[in-house]
């Protein structure tokens, strides 16, 4: 069951097949089983008979078939051709993308702290991307080694040869939209007047709910425990992040992050930066944002320290602010 879960692929002389959806063969098992049982309490213990409930096993079939059809999904790169495709049950081609417009295979990190691999496009290099391998909980996890060995190496190589020289040219920033300049200094902008609304309102409710007249009534449950916390804990987190002022300062090659409590304040050297990466949050299993996250080694150590600068819902936004970051830190 767990090689099943794993990203498979298929190396030929002229293409290179991945399988990154193994796990939906393990769903559908698991599907199968809770389905059969649920069927059959509907059909011997509430009495119910064959033909009167066989709709509902038309369906259920259909959708365990749907999650193996899903499970033999398969990404291929056809070499000779020049042409990725995403093929159900790798035959019926449901999308095609160019090699000359493919920008890269990333790991792409997500909140539980797994990440697994996307394909991007140059025109939507840090939107949802086109899922390449299953997830993967450990950077040492010997799949994922094999993975990129295997997998990714060849196939950057293959794809650098369909590149044009402008693909990857840095964007000229002539006008920041995201910063606020000062000389040689370049603070992040912040929307203090949104943060300082949403955090008194989230504030004020918190109180209420802590006097006689609370809508939520008295005691301390868990629901309202959590609730409690969100609001008198979450609230001036708001403010304060409203309020948390960083700067770029190319002059003295220094990232200052501070805020007016000095609660996380850190100052970080050009010299130390490793790189920008962007983290795709999702809650029950919708996107809701993508945070901009920059890289520095500890100084004295190869140990790195990330700091999140800035979260966003469009990735267009998201292409910008890093081409600032970039022409600044750079």
């Amino acid at each position: 069951m767990k090689s099943l879960s794993k990203t498979r692929w298929r190396i030929e002389p002229d293409r290179i097949t991945v399988y990154p959806y193994g796990l939906s063969y393990i769903l559908a098992a698991v599907l199968s089983i809770f389905f059969l049982s649920g069927y059959l309490v509907y059909l011997y213990y509430l009495r119910n008979s064959f033909t009167s409930s066989l709709p509902i096993l038309i369906i259920l079939i259909t959708v365990v078939t749907l999650f193996i059809l899903w499970a033999g999904t398969s990404v291929e790169f056809d070499i000779s051709a020049g042409v990725m495709r995403k093929k159900i049950m790798g035959l019926l081609t449901i999308s095609s993308l160019p090699f000359s417009k493919i920008y890269s295979i990333s790991p792409v990190s997500n909140m539980a702290g797994s990440y697994t691999y996307r394909l991007f496009k140059k025109n939507d290099r840090y939107g949802k991307g086109i899922l390449v391998s299953s997830s993967y909980g450990k950077n040492d996890d010997p799949n994922a080694i094999a993975f990129v060995d295997e997998v990714i190496t060849p196939l950057h190589r293959h794809l650098e040869a369909h590149d044009s020289l402008g693909d990857f040219a840095p964007q000229y920033i002539d006008e920041y939209k995201f910063f606020i300049p000062n000389g040689g200094a370049y603070t992040l902008k912040r929307n203090r007047i949104g943060s300082l609304l949403l955090g008194v309102c989230l504030l004020a409710i918190g109180i209420h709910e802590i006097t006689p007249y609370a809508w939520l009534g008295g005691g301390f449950n868990i629901g309202r425990v959590c609730f409690l916390l969100f609001t008198l804990v979450g609230g001036p987190a708001i403010i304060l992040s409203g309020f948390t002022e960083i700067t770029l300062d190319k002059g003295s090659r220094m990232l200052t992050r501070k805020n007016p409590i000095g609660l996380g304040n850190r100052t970080y050297s050009f010299d130390d930066f490793n790189g920008i990466q962007t983290v795709r949050k999702s809650t029950n299993m919708i996107y809701s944002g993508t945070d901009v996250q920059v890289y520095f080694f500890k100084p004295g150590s190869q140990k790195e320290d990330v700091l999140v600068l800035s979260s966003f819902f469009s990735t267009k936004k998201v292409e910008r602010f890093v081409a600032e970051v970039n022409s600044i830190l750079l």
